[in-house]
C-alpha cells in the first residue's frame, strides 16, 4: 500500500472540520507531501496531525432532494454516504462532471477548502484509482456540498477590465470581520458584487487560469504579511483547480474561472483593510530547497502553499511562484 493510501485510510475516520469550523487539512497535506517527493514523511506528519481532529460524522438520513441539503454541515455524514454510493455505481469522472457545475457556484465552501480538497482528491485518484482514493474523493465532494455557500452577486465576467485592473478596482470591506473567513466574505457590500462583474471574459482557457493564479500570488506577495492565512487561499484555490482542468469537460471551464475569480476577489476585498503594499521578495530559492523547507516547517498551510507554487512554477517557469512560496515559508 502506498504512503498516500495508508494516510487516507487513517484520515477516513476523521471529520471535515474541527475546533469550531477549522477545515481538516490532513488529506490535502498528505497528497501535497507526496507531490513534493516526500512520501516517506507522510506517515509521521499524519500521526502528528490526527490528534487535533474530530471523528467522522455519522449519516442520519439519505440525501433525497439534494438542493435542499446543500450547505447543511449537519448532514456531512449523509453527504459522505451519498457520494460513496455515487462513486460505487458510476465512474468517478462521470460523477465529477455531473456534480462540478452543481457545486461550483459555492466555491467559497469551507473558505475554499471544499474545492481545494476535491482537487487534491481528483489528482490522487487520476494518478492511481484505489478504494482509499475514491473514498477520499467522496468525502471531499461531501464537504463541498455540506459547506456549500454562495457569495454576494453572481460569479460572471461581463466587463472590459483586464485582470490586474479589475483587482485594483475592487472595493475594500471596512466592516467588522467574522471569526470565520466564509462568514466575512458573506458580508461584502453591493459594491463588491458589482465590481466582480467588471472583469472581462477570459480569452484562453488554461492561460487564463495561470494568469489568475499569478495575479493573486502577486497580491499575496504585496499584502500577505497581514491576514496571511486568508490570502494563502487566494493562491491555493486557483492553483488547485488549474491542476485538474484536464479532468473537467471544457464547457465547465468558463463558469469555473468566473467562480474562482469571484472568491479570490472576495478574499482580497474582505481582508485588504489594514494591509499595505510591500516590495516583492527578490532572489527566489531553489525549488528543491523550498520543498525541503516546507516539510521541515510542517505546517499544513506551508506544505500546501509550497506545493501549489512549485506546481505553478513547473507549468509556467514564472519566478513569482517561487517568491510566493518563499514568503509563505517565512510567514506560516
Amino acid at each position: 500500500m502506498s504512503a498516500l493510501d495508508a494516510a487516507l485510510e487513517r484520515l477516513a475516520r476523521t471529520g471535515p472540520e474541527w475546533e469550531d469550523g477549522l477545515s481538516n487539512h490532513g488529506p490535502m497535506a498528505a497528497e501535497a507531501l507526496v507531490r513534493l517527493g516526500f512520501g516517506d514523511a507522510v506517515e509521521g506528519w499524519v500521526s502528528g496531525y490526527l490528534p487535533r481532529l474530530d471523528g467522522a460524522p455519522r449519516p442520519s438520513d439519505r440525501i433525497g432532494d439534494w438542493r435542499a441539503a446543500l450547505g447543511d454541515l449537519r448532514r456531512a455524514g449523509d453527504w459522505n454516504a451519498y457520494f460513496a454510493d455515487r462513486l460505487a455505481s458510476a465512474p468517478w469522472r462521470e460523477v465529477l462532471a455531473l456534480w462540478w457545475p452543481r457545486l461550483v457556484p459555492g466555491m467559497a465552501a469551507g473558505a475554499t477548502h471544499g474545492v481545494i480538497r476535491t482537487a487534491h482528491a481528483v489528482r490522487a485518484v487520476a494518478a492511481h484509482e484505489t478504494p482509499a482514493r475514491l473514498g477520499e474523493l467522496a468525502r471531499a465532494l461531501a464537504y463541498w456540498a455540506a459547506a456549500y455557500v454562495e457569495l454576494p452577486g453572481r460569479p460572471v465576467t461581463l466587463g472590459s477590465r483586464p485582470l490586474a485592473e479589475a483587482v485594483a478596482a475592487l472595493p475594500v470591506y471596512e466592516g467588522e470581520r467574522a471569526s470565520r473567513i466564509t462568514a466575512t466574505l458573506g458580508r461584502l457590500t453591493p459594491d463588491f458584487a458589482a465590481a466582480v462583474t467588471e472583469l472581462r471574459p477570459p480569452a484562453d482557457g488554461l492561460a487564463a487560469f495561470h494568469e489568475l493564479s499569478r495575479t493573486f500570488a502577486v497580491v499575496f506577495l504585496e499584502r500577505g504579511r497581514v491576514n496571511t492565512i486568508e490570502y494563502v487561499h487566494a493562491v491555493t484555490a486557483p492553483v488547485a483547480v488549474t491542476s485538474i482542468l484536464g479532468e473537467l469537460p471544457r464547457p465547465l471551464w468558463g463558469p469555473t474561472y468566473a467562480a474562482l475569480w469571484q472568491v479570490c476577489a472576495a478574499i482580497h476585498s474582505g481582508y485588504a483593510l489594514g494591509t499595505t503594499v510591500s516590495p516583492l521578495v527578490e532572489s527566489p530559492a531553489n525549488p528543491v530547497d523550498l520543498a525541503e523547507r516546507a516539510v521541515a516547517n510542517g505546517d499544513e498551510h506551508a506544505i500546501k502553499l509550497t506545493e501549489a507554487c512549485l506546481r505553478s512554477f513547473d507549468a509556467t517557469a514564472d519566478p513569482v511562484f517561487l517568491r510566493t512560496a518563499e514568503l509563505g515559508l517565512t510567514l506560516v
